[in-house]
């Protein structure tokens, strides 16, 4: 039991990093040049830069504030002996899956010679 909280914290831990590093690029003018850099290279408009970067780094920031409260609250409820603990991480054990197995398989089967294997062209 305690190794699955270990995991939840762990993981948190991860996406804090994550959130550190994605402020880290957006707090520095160095970082926000790279990323202006990028969009130019991308072909966006200068008018439409500053609304596409801001798309960009809330964007980011929520992909790893979310999954590190989460796993933080996991964490506490599997600690704790709570319920609501056990379904948090049965949930993102869930997410997990699906993102690590679940695509890697649908994108296996969306292509041409799989489809042609089971008669779908």
């Amino acid at each position: 039991m305690t190794i699955i909280a270990v995991l939840s914290a762990a993981a948190a831990v991860m996406f804090l990093v994550f959130l550190a590093q994605t402020a880290a690029i957006v707090i520095t003018p160095h970082g926000r040049d790279s990323l202006n850099q990028i969009l130019l290279q991308a072909g966006v408009k200068p008018a439409d830069r500053p609304s596409m970067l801001a798309l960009y780094e809330v964007t980011w920031v929520l992909l790893s504030l979310i999954p590190a409260v989460l796993h933080g609250v996991a964490f506490y409820g599997l600690m704790g002996l709570r319920k609501g603990g056990w379904v948090l991480a049965f949930l993102l054990a869930c997410g997990w899956s699906l993102l690590l197995i679940g695509i890697p398989f649908a994108i296996l089967l969306w292509r041409r010679d799989s489809k042609a294997a089971f008669g779908l062209t």
